[in-house]
């Protein structure tokens, strides 16, 4: 059994325990629930934890970066055969374009070389396509991409400029001759095969018409010359250059056996017979 206490006692009891504890403030209050609430927070944390999350951690770095290894080799690889690829167009090209100078020579200009009248005996031709068999720079960017890579393609750029000249020359020559050149001496009184000499061809031609003709005949015979030596010197360059970038011999080797006066015969030695 207990026993009552009189009121003013238990007044004074509820009064005491409500009170706030002598010397505790709002902030030391605060603070203690702030460390409570972060040692809560930490308590997952344990170093097993802390261990598992760090191997996590670099398993997915190195993961990352074997994947950006294994792409980066595949891209390499994809490159290297991209090159290799443009290393045999360019050996092509050249076989194309030398080829191409060569025919010409032999079929149109040849067996005529010695007849002093070549102006008129040389024939006109349909129109050559310039554009085909031409490379441009992102067809060969491969060759960029070191100093003796670059210095094939400046040549094979210089030497494919005289193709697209020589084919040029050859075409305006053409086109004169047939529509030009063709007519007068029809309409004239010249027979058709017939020997007449110079003066009477410039008669019937007029001199402007004559002296075109004659230039042009001269400028598609140096023209030619100029661009087989170019194609020519360039082709062994580089084929020189690709064999040793690539590590193997697997390019086209060609030579022409003959060039139907495209090389100048060299000057005897003097003394000899």
């Amino acid at each position: 059994m207990y026993a009552a206490l009189p009121t003013s006692q238990a007044a004074s009891l509820v009064i005491a325990a409500s009170a706030p504890v002598a010397g505790a403030t709002p902030e030391s209050a605060s603070a203690a629930a702030s460390a409570a609430d972060l040692v809560a927070a930490l308590k997952p944390f344990t170093p097993d934890a802390l261990a598992n999350g760090m191997a996590t951690l670099i398993g997915a770095l190195l993961g990352a970066m074997l994947a950006y290894a294994m792409q980066r080799q595949m891209q390499a690889r994809v490159e290297e055969r991209n090159a290799l690829t443009s290393a045999h167009r360019l050996i092509f090209a050249l076989l194309q374009q030398i080829n191409t100078i060569v025919l010409i020579q032999r079929d149109y200009v040849f067996e005529h070389l010695g007849n002093p009248g070549r102006f008129i005996s040389i024939p006109a031709t349909p129109s050559f396509d310039v554009s085909k068999n031409i490379l441009q720079v992102p067809d060969l960017a491969f060759l960029i991409d070191s100093k003796s890579g670059r210095a094939v393609l400046y040549d094979f750029y210089l030497a494919q400029e005289n193709y697209v000249e020589a084919l040029n020359q050859w075409n305006l020559r053409s086109s004169i001759h047939f529509e030009k050149v063709q007519p007068a001496l029809a309409a004239s009184i010249i027979p058709n095969g017939g020997v007449v000499t110079q003066e009477a061809i410039e008669l019937v031609l007029g001199k402007h018409l004559f002296g075109t003709i004659v230039n042009s005949t001269a400028n598609c015979l140096e023209t030619l010359q100029r661009a087989y030596a170019k194609l020519a010197d360039v082709k062994i360059k580089a084929r020189t250059y690709l064999v040793e970038r690539f590590k193997t011999n697997d390019f086209t080797e060609f030579d022409m056996p003959e060039t139907y006066g495209l090389v100048p015969p060299e000057p005897s030695a003097p003394g000899a017979s």
